[in-house]
């Protein structure tokens, strides 16, 4: 019989060594390129939240002016007496509406029909104005 050898296999962790002339990042590059990274990120935050505060505003006027429209339009058929204003209020918005004759047309009995919605913004009061013209009564301008 022949006599046993023992081998002892050694396991060693893989050796990564650098190619001749590679090295990694130093400390002052890492700490630029966090500073890069930190004001491209502060810049694309105040985008977003500035795209963000005109989509509210656009919101705010959409709403406003379909309610001057609707107040309009029920304005025009209650067909309102001249030098008579109205005031409301929904929600936020407040709206005033009221009548102006046109000079040159006070005998057909066609006037200004004019609305004005106001809220307060964020930074500045905002206002909605819408105009029509209509007739103000129906024998108006029918007696000639």
């Amino acid at each position: 019989m022949k006599p046993r050898v023992h081998q002892t296999v050694r396991a060693s962790a893989p050796v990564y060594r650098a190619a001749h002339g590679q090295r990694g990042f130093s400390l002052v590059e890492m700490l630029a390129a966090l500073v890069i990274l930190g004001l491209a990120l502060g810049a694309l935050y105040q985008a977003a939240s500035g795209a963000t505060r005109n989509a509210r505003v656009s919101a705010e006027y959409a709403i406003a002016t379909t309610l001057a429209e609707s107040e309009l339009d029920a304005f025009v058929i209650s067909r309102p007496d001249v030098g008579v204003t109205q005031r409301g209020r929904y929600g936020d918005y407040e709206w005033e509406r009221w009548v102006e004759l046109i000079p040159e047309r006070e005998e057909s009995g066609i006037a200004w029909m004019r609305i004005v919605v106001s809220w307060s913004g964020d930074s500045q009061p905002r206002t909605v104005s819408l105009s029509t013209i209509g007739r103000l009564s129906e024998g108006a301008g029918d007696a000639s």
